[in-house]
């Protein structure tokens, strides 16, 4: 599948975005991949709801990869997810955008929070957001709300991104002196989002510290969270080791 310019609406609830690294021929992090080094996949099943409110998106700028998958919430949502989507492909062909990915960031979420409160105004829609950049040999990300980012690799599946959910927040509030101990243990079992694209609390971004070094091989897995809230992480890595997972993973 050629990752020049690809936009697939999910039709079906769980949703999961695929990149597998087939070769890396040049490890210099400002290498540009080709076609052929990288293989892509997307696949979703149907969970217990009758509207599917998922949207993912692939877009290529000069052999920097953008992937996308957004999990829309609340009545809404659906439309939150592809605009959140959308504004991220729309802002990935600037020219800056590759060589400054934490600007770029920063500049789409900020972006999108004005696109969907201005096209929604009264109307409730909020998206979570997983985003990826592969250069080269580097990955970067950001995260909105409650997606996972994962690397899979040498049989593990590896999380890279934490989630902004109150149990997160609890522990981060804890090591800054913020919290007690006790109030962090009563929010430890809490996954609930507490910041998502389009409340009207909408705050800061999660996003990387310092790049990820990839390998050859290594799969780049967003998933929403019906996926990770379904299955275990056991049974997500059992998928990830058969011969050819992407060809399970493709979407009919």
């Amino acid at each position: 599948m050629s990752a020049a310019d690809i936009v697939v609406p999910a039709i079906l609830f769980l949703c999961m975005v695929i990149l597998q690294i087939l070769r890396m021929k040049r490890l210099d992090p400002l290498a540009d991949f080709s076609d052929d080094e990288y293989e892509l996949g997307a696949a979703s099943t149907l969970g217990n709801r009758t509207i599917q409110q998922d949207y993912f998106g692939v877009k290529n700028n000069n052999g920097v990869l953008l992937m996308l998958l957004a999990d829309g919430i609340r009545d809404n949502g659906e439309i939150a997810a592809k605009l959140a989507v959308d504004t991220f492909r729309d802002l990935f062909d600037d020219s800056n955008s590759i060589h400054k990915p934490q600007y770029f960031f920063k500049r789409a979420a900020n972006a999108t929070q004005k696109k969907i409160n201005n096209t929604l105004e009264e109307r409730q829609g909020e998206t979570s957001l997983a985003a990826v950049m592969v250069k080269g040999n580097q990955l970067f990300y950001t995260l909105v709300g409650n997606c996972r980012i994962t690397v899979f690799r040498d049989g593990d599946l590896i999380p890279v991104s934490e989630g902004q959910t109150l149990d997160v927040l609890a522990k981060h509030r804890y090591e800054e002196g913020r919290i007690t101990k006790q109030e962090t243990l009563a929010l430890l079992n809490k996954h609930r989002r507490y910041n998502v694209l389009g409340q009207d609390s909408f705050q800061d971004i999660e996003l990387f510290s310092k790049p990820l070094s990839l390998k050859n091989d290594d799969m780049i897995i967003l998933m929403s969270e019906g996926v990770f809230n379904t299955l275990r992480w056991v049974e997500i890595e059992e998928v990830c080791r058969k011969e050819n997972p992407l060809r399970l993973w493709q979407m009919k």
